[in-house]
């Protein structure tokens, strides 16, 4: 496209030619004229001033074939850019349709101006904002669900040639949490293939031994056979023992029957664990919020506080074992219970269980719900398990901190009545 200045500069070159033209015109008409009438002085003038006229026009013709030699080379330099523009545009596109994420961008009426490939699946050939999108775009909606698929949403606004424009980005929740399933059930049968080869392994390696022993014809004679025998039996019965309470663990562990919902006080709730937990160390911080009333499982909660009160003494426990006699180290566990709210305003109970024992090292910290993981020497690695699978069975939620200086912190958060 040519600028104003090259259509002004065209102009005028179109107008000294056809000026020149005129007088080139007139000059030998003039010259003509002279010679008839005998004016060889007028003639001679009349023929130099056409050359000079010619040798004008020339330039100009040089003037305008470097004008169009000009902007043919800005016409192919554009060409140029805006093939490269269209193969870049092309390319972010064909990047965008091969992202999970979602990507809308629309006019504040609605009318989708573009979308991903993800995003067409979403909007199903719709040429404008389904509800559920107008309420991330009008209303802020940062989680909704779209033919039974739940979405995390996000929301900017950008201004481009002066117009506005709405983004929004749509990350599909409900293939998050499967392949963190799939993971976690990977992790699991790793665990369990582990302890299982653990224990088969010297069961089978030890009763092979003794069938070769046994089929010796000095056996019955031998007191130190029959004492080999005696001793690899007791080993095989203690392996299998372990085996048969390693299972009985994963069958607690897929058993958890679903929450029998009752309503409750927390003093109520409280009353049942200080019978249980007398220690001086313990402190029960729950005043400000006794009448609160929660809606759950009472038995399965306090299995969770229980697991939680017990590790929280043996790691006290297990701290006061290590320090030095020189040390003075009191023990101290903290069981309280307070109100939150919740992002989309719900009312939450946060139950926490806080010592200032051995704590966890952060490695451990990230596979502490891990079925059949534990640090402890005699652990079964099912507690946490077991309390995150209630808490979640409660829709709550369940998290562990390390506390700075030693101990740790597990916060329990349950949705209640009021």
């Amino acid at each position: 496209m040519l600028s104003i200045a090259n259509w002004e500069n065209r102009i005028v070159m179109k107008s000294k030619f056809i000026i020149n033209l005129i007088l080139i015109g007139l000059s030998m008409l003039a010259a003509y004229v002279a010679a008839k009438s005998g004016m060889w002085f007028c003639m001679a003038g009349s023929v130099l001033f056409l050359l000079f006229v010619v040798y004008k026009q020339l330039q100009l013709f040089d003037r305008c074939s470097d004008s169009l030699r000009a902007e043919k080379a800005l016409s192919n330099e554009a060409s140029s850019k805006a093939v490269a523009g269209e193969r870049e545009l092309h390319f972010y596109r064909l990047l965008m349709d091969k992202v999970d994420t979602a990507v809308i961008v629309a006019t504040d009426g609605g009318y989708i101006e573009w979308m991903n490939r993800a995003a067409r699946q979403i909007q199903n050939g719709c040429e404008s904002l389904c509800p559920e999108l107008r309420g991330v775009m009008n209303d802020g909606v940062s989680e909704l669900r779209i033919r039974e698929k739940m979405y995390s949403a996000s929301y900017s606004r950008v201004m481009i040639r002066n117009s506005s424009l709405n983004i929004i980005a749509l990350k599909d929740i409900d293939g998050a949490i499967e392949r963190n399933k799939v993971e976690s059930w990977h992790k699991l049968v790793r665990v369990l293939t582990h302890e299982i080869m653990n224990s088969m392994t010297p069961i089978i390696s030890l009763s092979e031994i003794l069938r070769s022993q046994a089929d010796s014809t000095s056996f019955a004679t031998d007191s130190d056979s029959v004492e080999s025998v005696r001793h690899g039996l007791e080993i095989i019965n203690r392996r299998s023992s372990g085996l048969l309470h390693f299972v009985e663990n994963y069958r607690k562990l897929t058993r958890i029957s679903p929450p029998e919902i009752t309503i409750f006080t927390v003093r109520e709730f409280v009353d049942g664990l200080k019978a249980l937990f007398t220690q001086s160390y313990i402190t029960f911080d729950t005043d400000a919020v006794c009448n609160v009333k929660i809606n759950g499982d009472r038995v399965q909660l306090e299995q969770v506080v229980i697991n939680l009160m017990k590790n929280a003494v043996e790691a006290c426990d297990e701290k006061a074992a290590v320090v030095n006699d020189g040390t003075l180290y009191n023990r101290s566990v903290t069981f309280s219970v307070a109100k939150e709210y919740s992002a989309d305003g719900r009312l939450l109970l946060a139950i926490s269980v806080a010592d200032n024992g051995a704590g966890i090292d952060d490695t451990a910290l990230e596979q502490i719900f891990v079925p059949f993981f534990t640090t402890k020497k005699r652990g079964s690695g099912i507690g946490l398990s077991l309390c995150k699978q209630i808490i979640t069975n409660h829709h709550g939620s369940i998290s562990v901190v390390t506390t700075e200086g030693g101990g740790c912190t597990v916060v329990c958060k349950i949705p209640v009545t009021g």
